[in-house]
């Protein structure tokens, strides 16, 4: 952010846009959980993230992985499809999709749970910054479990809301207006993208 914008430091956080999550041949479309219209989704997401650069604004991307069948946990117990595949480091599940405009300058961080705050290195990544901007998936569990975590260290929170997606529509806008109550703004990338573009 341009030191002489006046606005509060800001940064770009995207969670989880991987291919077990959103690809067609990912584990949890295998499951029969879809993001529909992955390609509007990712070229929203490239929207956001290049106006944010423009803007000198950092982009943080967040992927969930696991390192052994262990890690998984209860979520195991819960989601069975992820007790011996999906989201496994080194594999392809675990990478971003290829289509995402990802930069060598862009920061990454791994979780292990639905949180991008838990047992990760993201609290120090937002060093000094006030204002995070979030998207990706899925909106009702990592997005707002990443935004109410933020919520309670006292960061501003806006949800790009056209550039968040679910399994279920009837949850993620549940989500959303819940996140919209004291969590988080919910704004339009076009209405973020002209927010950045003020400061250029």
């Amino acid at each position: 952010m341009a030191p002489n914008s006046g606005r509060p430091a800001e940064a770009v956080v995207v969670i989880d846009m991987q291919n077990d999550y959103c690809h067609s041949n990912g584990v949890f479309a295998g499951a029969g959980l879809v993001i529909d219209d992955l390609p509007g989704l990712v070229g929203r997401i490239n929207t956001l993230v290049g106006s944010a650069r423009s803007a000198g604004v950092p982009v943080i991307w967040v992927r969930m992985e696991w390192a052994d069948d262990a890690a998984v946990g209860i979520l195991a117990q819960r989601s069975p499809f992820l007790r011996d595949s999906g989201l496994r480091a080194g594999t392809w599940g675990s990478d971003l999709v290829s289509e995402l405009d990802v930069r060598p300058e862009d920061a990454v961080v791994v979780k292990p749970r639905f949180s991008a705050f838990y047992r990760t290195e993201l609290d120090e990544a937002l060093a000094g910054v006030t204002r995070i901007t979030v998207a990706g998936v899925r909106t009702d569990f990592c997005v707002e479990s990443t935004v109410r975590d933020a919520f309670f260290r006292d960061f501003e929170v806006v949800v790009a809301r056209d550039a968040v997606a679910g399994y279920f529509p009837e949850l993620h806008e549940n989500s959303l207006r819940v996140m919209g109550t004291v969590f988080a703004r919910i704004d339009s990338v076009d209405t973020i993208v002209t927010s950045f573009e003020a400061v250029r």
